[in-house]
C-alpha cells in the first residue's frame, strides 16, 4: 500500500508540475504575443504621433523657394505607354508613376526618408490590442478633384471593388483575404476587422499604393464595366488628367482645387518615346527633362562632361528597385523538372550580361527580396556559370540528343522553346540572343518571341508562354504571397510560372501572421533557400535606379525611397514653359 501510495503521490506531483509548466509556457507565449502586438501597434501608431512630419509637406515649406518660383512643367520621357490609368487594374510601373501620389492618394503613405507610414487622407488611426481591428477616421478637409468630399462610403467602395472577383485586381485582392468585414461607423469613420493579424495590415487597410476611389465616379453594375475604365481617372491628388493623346503623351495639370499644399510645378507631361535613343535625343534637344535610361546609356552619358553640365546623372539603390529574371513555366513539358531549371541557370552567364549588356551597372541576385534588405538571405550564393554541370543535369533529367541533330530531345519532343520578350525594348532582344547562344552550346534552342507590352502582360496573365524575361518592382518589406503562393498560380494571379511548393506555401502563410520581425526574417530566409533550390526563375540581376534630370529643377534630393518630384521647383528665371 505504502509503495502504491508513494507512487500515486509522485504521479500527482508530476502531473501538477506538468500543468504548472504548461501554464507558464502559455503565459510566456501570451506575453510574447502581446509584445509582438505592442510592436505592431507601436509601428501603426507612430504614423499619427507627429502630424508635422506628414507626407503632405511640400516645397511650399522651403523658405529658400520664393513665390515667383511657382510654375514650369516637368516633361518625362516615358519609354512604355501604360494600358490603363485605373489604379486597381494597373499592371506596369509606368502607370504607377503617373497615377500614384499625382492623381490618387491613400489613407496613408510611406515617408520618403524614414520609411515609416504617415497619414495622408486619414486624420487618426486606432489599432486594437489584438491587432484585428483597425479604425481610420478621415480628415474633414479632404475632397476629390471635382470638389466632392471624401467619405467612408468611398473607402468602403474601394475595398469592395478590390475584392470583387469580377474585377481584374487579383494582384491586390490577395492582401485582403483575411479581412472578415469592413464597417462604416459614420461618414468619416471606417473599421477593418481582420480574422488574423497581418504584418502589413496597416499598409493595405490604409490603401497605400492604391488610393481612395470616388464611388460617385467609379461605381458599376457589371465588374467588366469597371475593368474598362482605363482613362479619365479622378482622385484626391495634387494633379488631374488634362488629356491622353494615345501614342504621344499623357498630360497632368496641377489640381487647383487640391485640398492640401499645392506642388510648384504646373504640369507633368509624360511624353511617350519608346525608342531609347530617341529619348536621349529629346533630352538633349530640350524636348524632355527627365529620363530613366538604359544602363549602357547611363554609363556612356554620365561620363560625358558636356552632358553633365546640363543634366543631373543620378544612380541610387532603394527598396523599390526591381529584380529581373527568366521565368520558366513550371507546367511546361520543358521546365517541370527542377533539374532542368537549375541546368538552364548554370547555362546563363549572368556576369557577362552585367559586364557587356549592363556596363557593370547591376548586381547578380539570388531571390525575390531587396538585396540590401533584412529579408534577403545573404548566405545564399549565386549558382555559378557552369555549362559542364548543366549538361550533367540535363542528361540526368532525360534530355539527350537521341537523333544526332544537335538538339536535345525527350520522348520525341525536341528542346526548342519560345522565350517571350518585350518587342519595344532592344535591350531584351540582345539579352534573348545572348541566352539563345548560350543554350545552343548545350543542345537547346530558345527562340526569341517578342510582343508589345500590353500583349506581353495579357499572355503572362493567361499563362500563354513557355519562358519569359521580365522583372518585379520592389517594396519596403515584401510579402511573397502575390507572386509565389500556389493559390496565385490560377486565374489571373501573379504566380505566372505556376510555382507550387507546399513548404513554401506554409512559410508564406505563417510569415504573414508573424509579427516579430526577427522570426519573420528567419522564415523568409528559409523561403529564399527553397526558391534558390527550386529555380522557378533564373534570377538575373538587380540594378540601381538611374535617371537623367535637367539641372534647372531645384530641391532635388535622393531620399531613401528615391526621388520625389512633388518637392521640385524651377526658379522663375530658368522656367521653360508658361
Amino acid at each position: 500500500m505504502n509503495g502504491r501510495s508513494k507512487l500515486a503521490t509522485v504521479s500527482i506531483l508530476l502531473c501538477l508540475c506538468l500543468i504548472v509548466l504548461l501554464q507558464v509556457q502559455q503565459i510566456m507565449q501570451a506575453r510574447r504575443q502581446c509584445d509582438q502586438l505592442d510592436v505592431l501597434i507601436e509601428r501603426f501608431q507612430t504614423a499619427w504621433t507627429n502630424r508635422s512630419s506628414t507626407l503632405q509637406t511640400t516645397p511650399a515649406a522651403d523658405k529658400a523657394i520664393r513665390d515667383g518660383d511657382e510654375g514650369d512643367w516637368l516633361v518625362w520621357a516615358l519609354t512604355a505607354e501604360p494600358g490603363t490609368l485605373n489604379p486597381l487594374t494597373r499592371r506596369v510601373i509606368s502607370s504607377e508613376w503617373i497615377v500614384w501620389r499625382n492623381i490618387f492618394e491613400g489613407l496613408l503613405d510611406y515617408d520618403y526618408d524614414d520609411l515609416r507610414l504617415k497619414p495622408v487622407l486619414a486624420e487618426s488611426c486606432d489599432v486594437s490590442k489584438d491587432g484585428l481591428r483597425i479604425t481610420f477616421r478621415l480628415r474633414d478637409d479632404i475632397h476629390f478633384s471635382d470638389g466632392t468630399p471624401v467619405t467612408a462610403d468611398d473607402v468602403l467602395f474601394t475595398y469592395n471593388t478590390i475584392i470583387d472577383p469580377g474585377v481584374d485586381a487579383a494582384q491586390l485582392a490577395n492582401y485582403y483575404k483575411d479581412v472578415e468585414k469592413v464597417d462604416k461607423l459614420d461618414q468619416r469613420t471606417v473599421r477593418f476587422i481582420l480574422k488574423k493579424p497581418y504584418f502589413k495590415s496597416l499598409e493595405f487597410m490604409g490603401l497605400q499604393d492604391v488610393g481612395v476611389l470616388p464611388k460617385h465616379i467609379y461605381q458599376f453594375d457589371d465588374p467588366e464595366q469597371f475593368n474598362k475604365m482605363r482613362s479619365n481617372p479622378v482622385g484626391t491628388g495634387p494633379y488631374v488628367l488634362e488629356r491622353w493623346d494615345v501614342g504621344r503623351q499623357i498630360v497632368l495639370r496641377r489640381n487647383e482645387n487640391y485640398w492640401g499644399p499645392k506642388p510648384r510645378l504646373k504640369k507633368i507631361v509624360f511624353k511617350i518615346i519608346t525608342n531609347e535613343v530617341a529619348a536621349v535625343q529629346a533630352l538633349r534637344a530640350g524636348d524632355a527633362d527627365f529620363l530613366r535610361p538604359l544602363p549602357e546609356q547611363f554609363a556612356d552619358m554620365s561620363a560625358d562632361t558636356e552632358f553633365k553640365e546640363q543634366f543631373r546623372c543620378l544612380s541610387y539603390f532603394t527598396p523599390k528597385i526591381p529584380y529581373f529574371y527568366i521565368g520558366w513555366n513550371n507546367d511546361s513539358v520543358y521546365f517541370h523538372d527542377k533539374r532542368v531549371r537549375l541546368a538552364l541557370t548554370h547555362l546563363v552567364d549572368r556576369e557577362a550580361i552585367i559586364k557587356y549588356l549592363l556596363k557593370g551597372q547591376a548586381k547578380i541576385t539570388t531571390g525575390p527580396f531587396y538585396i540590401y534588405g533584412r529579408q534577403n538571405n545573404r548566405d545564399i550564393k549565386p549558382w555559378p556559370y557552369d555549362p559542364g554541370k548543366a549538361k550533367e543535369l540535363l542528361d540526368a533529367a532525360g534530355w539527350v540528343d537521341t537523333d544526332g541533330d544537335g538538339l536535345r530531345d525527350k520522348n520525341g519532343t525536341p528542346f526548342r522553346f519560345n522565350l517571350m520578350i518585350r518587342s519595344e525594348d532592344p535591350f531584351y532582344e540582345r539579352m534573348a540572343k545572348l541566352i539563345n547562344n548560350a543554350l545552343a552550346g548545350a543542345g537547346i534552342e530558345a527562340v526569341p518571341d517578342p510582343y508589345e507590352w500590353s500583349i506581353f502582360i495579357e499572355r503572362l496573365l493567361d499563362r500563354k508562354f513557355e519562358a519569359e524575361i521580365s522583372g518585379w518592382g520592389g517594396v519596403i518589406e515584401e510579402d511573397p504571397y502575390q507572386v509565389w503562393h500556389s493559390s496565385q498560380g490560377t486565374g489571373r494571379g501573379s504566380n505566372h510560372v505556376g510555382f507550387d511548393n507546399s513548404e513554401a506555401d506554409e512559410i508564406i502563410e505563417k510569415a504573414r501572421q508573424t509579427l516579430d520581425e526577427h522570426e519573420r526574417t528567419k522564415l523568409y530566409h528559409r523561403f529564399h533557400e527553397i526558391v534558390h533550390q527550386q529555380q522557378p526563375y533564373t534570377f538575373l540581376y538587380t540594378r540601381p535606379e538611374m535617371c537623367f534630370l535637367d539641372k534647372r529643377f531645384e530641391n532635388v534630393k535622393t531620399h531613401k525611397l528615391g526621388l520625389d518630384w512633388l518637392q521640385w521647383y524651377v526658379p522663375s528665371h530658368k522656367q521653360r514653359y508658361k
